[in-house]
């Protein structure tokens, strides 16, 4: 009958597939087998000329995630709490870059107009240039982030042409300080709208940190273990996403 005619067709076919998928598994695994215990990268080329990367495969550079954060006048607590989220990342195998209260300190008011730009400002824009991801933290100043954060998120503006403007496409964490619960939400709130503003994508969770109650020391530690692993879990999520951006250089 014409009916089971198809049905005949359609297990051949299936069967044919089924054999044809073990036979290439079946390679796969010695191919991976021969070079599983050397520890060196191999790539498996496929009939249609396309080449799929091993699991054990590593990229020849490491994304870097840049931290910006802290405040002027010293190590705050801004500052410490952004150096233990990209220990974090650290952790996860990647290279990281901080500009700290110091670094920003020494950023011009930044001029739109402006014809050239300080070695400062130089190195500034090529590290977030060259990263996948990035990590801000601010205190909350009168409810929003502090001006010194503004003036180096404001230098961005010098990525407007690049082939990725700005954050674009990069996941970026978001910390705050601030003396009492209200201006951590606010100032949370302002830095997402600003990374949106910039094209970034702000990761799932973000640390609100009050340090009235948390006090940091010099060691990279806090008073407050939960603190800690809200901290690590802001530079785990980096980590996670960094790899699915492709730096502007």
């Amino acid at each position: 009958m014409p009916m089971l005619n198809v049905y005949e067709g359609l297990a051949t076919a299936l069967a044919v597939a089924g054999l044809a998928l073990v036979e290439e598994r079946e390679r796969t695994e010695a191919l991976l087998s021969s070079c599983g215990e050397t520890g060196k990268s191999v790539s498996m080329t496929f009939e249609q000329d396309e080449t799929v990367a091993a699991p054990d495969t590593l990229p020849a550079v490491l994304p870097l995630v840049v931290g910006i954060g802290g405040t002027i006048g010293g190590v705050s607590s801004t500052e410490r709490a952004l150096r233990i989220a990209l220990d974090a990342v650290e952790k996860q195998g990647y290279r990281t870059q901080m500009f700290g209260g110091a670094d920003m300190a020494r950023l011009p008011l930044y001029d739109p107009k402006a014809t050239t730009r300080t070695a400062d400002e130089q190195a500034f824009v090529e590290a977030v240039r060259g990263a996948s991801a990035v990590i801000i933290a601010s205190p909350g100043y009168h409810g929003s982030i502090s001006g010194v954060v503004k003036n180096a998120l404001d230098l961005l503006e010098e990525t407007a042409r690049d082939e990725r403007p700005y954050l674009a496409d990069m996941p970026v964490g978001l910390i705050a300080t601030a003396y009492g619960w209200q201006a951590t939400g606010s100032t949370i709130a302002a830095l997402r709208s600003i990374v949106h503003a910039l094209r970034g994508w702000p990761t799932p969770f973000a640390a609100a940190i009050n340090t009235q109650v948390t006090k940091f020391d010099d060691e990279g530690g806090a008073s407050d273990p939960a603190v800690l692993e809200q901290l690590r879990l802001v530079g785990r999520q980096v980590a996670r996403f960094a790899p699915l951006s492709e730096p502007a250089n």
